[in-house]
């Protein structure tokens, strides 16, 4: 398990909120359901999927969710139990008879975290995830209701930088307030693949709330073909990159 936790690299790309009260057992196939990649491999694969009509609370502090794990070639069901104030998960692959599984710290830099991160939220614990009332400004304002490709857009887009790896724009119809600025992205970047030589690129529009108050902000994430959605925990952005540079042209 922990060799094959090194390989696994959280997708930006993402998660949220849909509650369904479903049974204990492990289904044996997920035709049913629709299955988001959550992790892949040094080589670009997917090797993990969530199931997100699975989530159910456990309690107070923890949560269930369904997954899809690819292991030599070969994909295992699997059932992964995480715990938000401890930050420890347990995950139970199908065919596992054992209910005293040992519970592991969730690594650095996995996709347990990744998926922690987004649906923590919903925790009493979701403080020790970002998720603080002093930033609740950011992470709990209004959902977008528009499409951030949208033409109604009307504004312009603004090159922040573009270079040979990435881009980043944002559209100068910005919606300011006394503390934060919403805005609409664009961001492209390339993709190099191990022992590869091929270069492939990735590229979303999406909407970003920056704060004028401090260091932070917030990226709207949504998962693929779904209108399941939520704004993220904040975070800091490097120095030139795109939140920093919305901050100094709209916040002053």
């Amino acid at each position: 398990m922990k060799n094959f936790l090194k390989k696994i690299y959280p997708i930006f790309g993402i998660l949220l909120f849909y509650n369904l009260n479903l049974g204990e057992k492990l289904l044996a196939s997920g035709k049913s359901f629709k299955w988001h990649p959550v992790g892949v491999d040094q080589y670009g694969n997917i090797t993990e999927w969530i199931n997100i009509s699975s989530f159910k609370d456990l309690n107070k502090d923890s949560f269930r969710l369904q997954m899809k794990l690819l292991e030599e070639n070969k994909v295992i069901l699997a059932r992964l139990d995480l715990n938000c104030r401890n930050k420890d998960y347990y995950l139970r692959k199908r065919g596992q008879m054992s209910q005293k599984g040992t519970w592991n710290s969730i690594p650095k830099g996995s996709s347990f975290e990744e998926i922690a991160k987004f649906y923590c939220k919903k925790t009493s614990a979701a403080s020790n995830w970002g998720y603080t009332p002093q930033t609740k400004y950011l992470w709990g304002m209004e959902k977008p209701t528009l499409d951030a490709a949208s033409f109604n857009l009307q504004g312009e887009w603004i090159n922040v930088y573009k270079n040979s790896s990435s881009e980043f724009q944002y559209n100068s119809n910005v919606t300011k307030s006394s503390d934060s600025v919403l805005a609409a992205y664009y961001f492209k970047k390339k993709s190099y693949k191990k022992n590869s030589p091929y270069i492939s690129s990735k590229y979303n529009f999406g909407w970003i709330v920056v704060s004028c108050k401090e260091k932070l902000h917030s990226t709207f994430k949504k998962f693929n073909n779904t209108n399941i959605a939520e704004w993220t925990a904040p975070k800091t952005g490097r120095i030139g990159g795109g939140a920093d540079a919305i901050r100094k042209a709209e916040c002053y």
